[in-house]
């Protein structure tokens, strides 16, 4: 391997040297609630637990990957205020994905729903948002709608997929 072969492997995508935005965080976030919501949906489960564990988890792993982000490029030199902000703003895209399953959750309490529908409302709407932004990294990719729509259905699967395991593994 080259030397410019190996740093192209090596270098993390920076969202301001390419004008291009980075929508792993939004994609990994949107997984990560799939999997808490799921793992957490258990015989006489509380949607406001469910939706406190996820805000705090998501709010826990967001500042783990802004820290992992600080502590990567400190080693390749100082670091500014305003660059750690933009890193945390970079990760952001994590937090947003837990909103709207959290509003779901919350849903049941406020207009006394029954817990087992909202709970398959709160998947539906990650395993909804696994969709969009697979369209979204579609789009960003090819210039096909069809190529989008199968980074869509793919991104989607992996939201069902994880529905599926908790319910093989877990009940």
């Amino acid at each position: 391997m080259t030397d410019d072969t190996a740093a192209s492997v090596e270098a993390p995508v920076d969202e301001r040297e390419t004008g291009r935005p980075d929508y792993a965080n939004a994609i990994y976030g949107s997984l990560l609630v799939t999997s808490l919501v799921a793992v957490q949906w258990r015989h006489d489960p509380s949607t406001d637990i469910i939706a406190a564990s996820l805000l705090i988890s998501v709010v826990v792993f967001w500042l783990a990957h802004v820290w992992s982000e600080i502590v990567n490029h400190r080693v390749h030199g100082p670091l500014q205020a305003g660059e750690i902000r933009d890193l945390a703003l970079q990760e952001s895209p994590m937090l947003a994905s837990a909103v709207l399953p959290a509003l779901v959750l919350a849903s049941a309490r406020a207009f006394g729903l029954p817990v087992d529908p909202v709970i398959s409302a709160a998947l539906i709407v990650c395993i909804g948002q696994l969709f969009v932004w697979g369209l979204v990294v579609g789009r960003a990719a090819h210039s096909s709608n069809l190529l989008a729509l199968r980074v869509a259905i793919v991104d989607s699967l992996l939201g069902v997929a994880i529905v599926v395991l908790k319910v093989i593994v877990i009940h």
